[in-house]
C-alpha cells in the first residue's frame, strides 16, 4: 500500500474496495512507474554486477 501512496498519491481509503489481486496488479504498475530501468521484474545479472563492481 505504501507504494500505491507514493506513486499514485492514494490514500488507504481510495483502496479499500480493491480485492487482493487489484492490489497486486497496482502494486506491480506502481514498481514499474518508480524504476522504468526495471521493468521486467528483477535486475539482470550483468546490471548487477556493473552497480557491484563500483
Amino acid at each position: 500500500m505504501a507504494d500505491l501512496a507514493i506513486v499514485f498519491h492514494w490514500t488507504p481509503a481510495d483502496c479499500a474496495d480493491f480485492s487482493i489481486r487489484e492490489l497486486m496488479d497496482w502494486r506491480e504498475r506502481a514498481r514499474k512507474r518508480s524504476n522504468p530501468e526495471d521493468s521486467h521484474g528483477a535486475r539482470s545479472q550483468a546490471a548487477g554486477a556493473a552497480q557491484r563492481s563500483r
